[in-house]
């Protein structure tokens, strides 16, 4: 288990006390998961968080056979169906590893329990909490308001290694387009260098 690439990602995200990370510690389950395995299925409930250390993880959506992606996670995120896991209901996502992946599960009950212990931890949810939700509004507002072309290029940036490394396919599903129009951007893209 990566404890010190651990450590590192969830005190970037708010200080943690030399006793609250061994408290947490306690908690966490290394868990890998190969190319196309899931994490989560959509219909099933959940009640461990997840995070991250090596690998990639896309969630996605099923409507009537098709599938739609609606993020990617990278090494130092989290993973997590937190709709499902907050309401205890089941996940209306799907998330699969599309690399050999290394993640650390924890139960969410056990880390709440934490809370009074450790305010510390408490904080550290509320800043995760706060990341996802900024990703979140940002990406849906880049979404209804630029182009293809333009979204493209902010995916590009947000996430500047993965599109070496997974399926085309996989990014024209995440930025509403199809193959085709993707490759059209490229190409156009690269004649205008």
């Amino acid at each position: 288990m990566k404890t010190a690439y651990i450590f590192s990602v969830l005190s970037a995200i708010h200080p943690i006390t030399v006793e609250a990370w061994a408290d947490l510690q306690e908690l966490f389950v290394p868990q890998q998961l190969n190319r196309n395995d899931y994490l989560v299925r959509e219909g099933s409930r959940v009640n461990s968080c997840y995070l991250l250390t090596e690998g990639v993880v896309r969630v996605f959506y099923n409507k009537e056979g098709n599938e739609y992606n609606k993020t990617f996670f990278m090494p130092g995120t989290f993973p997590t169906p937190l709709t499902a896991l907050l309401s205890d209901t089941p996940s209306s996502l799907s998330f699969q590893a599309l690399l050999p992946s290394q993640l650390i599960k924890f139960s969410y009950s056990e880390f709440r329990v934490l809370f009074e212990k450790h305010r510390c931890l408490e904080s550290l949810m509320l800043g995760i909490l706060e990341q996802l939700w900024i990703k979140k509004e940002r990406h849906d507002i880049h979404m209804v308001t630029n182009d293809a072309t333009t979204n493209y290029m902010i995916f590009r940036q947000t996430f500047p290694e993965l599109e070496k490394l997974i399926p085309q396919y996989h990014i024209a599903s995440y930025l509403g387009i199809t193959p085709i129009q993707l490759s059209r951007i490229r190409a156009q893209l690269v004649q205008t260098r």
